[in-house]
């Protein structure tokens, strides 16, 4: 064979042999929408707002190498861009290195941890991902619990999957990206803990996690140094209709002052209707405890209505109404306010909003 010959043949094969080392795959989704938002009852800010909504569109790299004797290699990239007006975060999603084998799995990186368990179905169809009941379960009042997004800098063991049981347990030295200064004697930290278990229809899980900030240690009278939170939630299939429950109760800590700690609950509803799913979910907010102490008008709830038509196995179209009833001194509002092209709102003020969006999953 000539040399020319022969560098042919190795340049068609490389593409085969870096296959069959590592299987990389690209997935994701575009999601936007049209929401037309109403503002009321507040002391400022009143009014209607209408924008196109972004849905946690994303594109991600993921792929693994099998390493032999059942180990595997794996990584992924997640990132997330904003179809309205193109805006990017690289790897802003789930983003890891990681190994796998008969012993579970271990991940480093940016990851979903606690603040995703429990949730309805509004954020992975194509109704609005703002009327997900995680604007109500992950946050005290505007505060947002676990991040109310994913965790930077961790590092997680999954256990392997036996029967119907999961679960894993995560650790952070900076869950917000701040790890401290080195010889730092009160660096913050964070940790998670889930375990669930499904079976036929049935479906059962909790969460704790618990975070320090950086300097709690000498923070000053009123500070934020910290929070606390545990969830429980489950959820049952009667044929074409599917009803869960989630149960949250959260604190956020404050050095010298008292903590601040709500419950919140949230029941999700999806049935199939004609071709497409139709979403209930009703979620309430009960008022805060400051110090022990009950502090009136801080609650809130959230009703959310959508329906999910799909026009391929990739492809459909959403509709969705939600609205949010803050008491006089709450401040709850949908989830995700950036991609929603959205303001926070004012203590009291009440939220009503109605969106029509396509879906395209790849």
């Amino acid at each position: 064979m000539t040399k020319p010959l022969l560098a042919v043949a190795v340049a068609a094969a490389l593409p085969a042999l870096a296959q069959a080392q590592t299987n990389v795959t690209l997935s994701g989704n575009f999601k936007t929408g049209v929401a037309q938002t109403k503002y009321s009852n507040g002391a400022t800010n009143n009014g209607n707002h209408t924008a196109l909504a972004d849905g946690s569109s994303r594109f991600i790299i993921s792929g693994s190498e099998d390493l032999g004797g059942g180990l595997k290699a794996l990584f992924q990239v997640d990132n997330r861009f904003k179809v309205d007006d193109g805006t990017q975060s690289i790897a802003g999603g789930n983003t890891f290195l990681g190994l796998a084998g008969g012993f579970g799995t271990i991940r480093l990186g940016k990851l979903d941890l606690y603040h995703n368990l429990g949730l309805d179905e509004f954020q992975g169809r194509a109704v609005a991902h703002q009327h997900s009941n995680e604007g109500i379960l992950s946050y005290i009042n505007g505060n947002a619990i676990a991040r109310a997004s994913r965790a930077q800098n961790v590092v997680r063991y999954d256990l392997p999957r036996l029967g119907g049981l999961r679960g894993g347990l995560a650790w952070s030295p900076g869950a917000v990206g701040t790890e401290g200064a080195v010889g730092d004697a009160q660096k913050g930290n964070a940790w998670e803990a889930d375990l669930a278990y499904a079976s036929g229809p049935f479906t059962v899980g909790a969460a704790f996690w618990d975070e320090k900030f950086e300097g709690y240690k000498t923070a000053a009278a009123g500070t934020s140094i910290g929070q606390q939170s545990w969830r429980v939630y489950g959820a049952y299939h009667f044929g074409i209709v599917k009803v869960g429950l989630t149960y949250d109760d959260s604190k956020l800590k404050f050095e010298g002052t008292g903590d601040q700690k709500r419950a919140a609950w949230s029941i999700p509803v999806s049935a199939k209707l004609g071709p497409g799913t139709l979403l209930f979910t009703y979620s309430q907010a009960a008022d805060l405890k400051v110090g022990g102490s009950k502090s009136s008008d801080t609650g809130a709830r959230l009703i959310a209505l959508g329906y999910d038509y799909p026009l391929s196995k990739r492809t459909s179209l959403g509709v969705s109404y939600a609205a949010v009833d803050n008491d006089r001194n709450a401040t709850y509002r949908y989830y995700s306010l950036s991609a929603g092209n959205l303001s926070a709102p004012v203590a009291g003020q009440d939220q009503k909003q109605f969106y029509v969006g396509l879906r395209h999953a790849f």
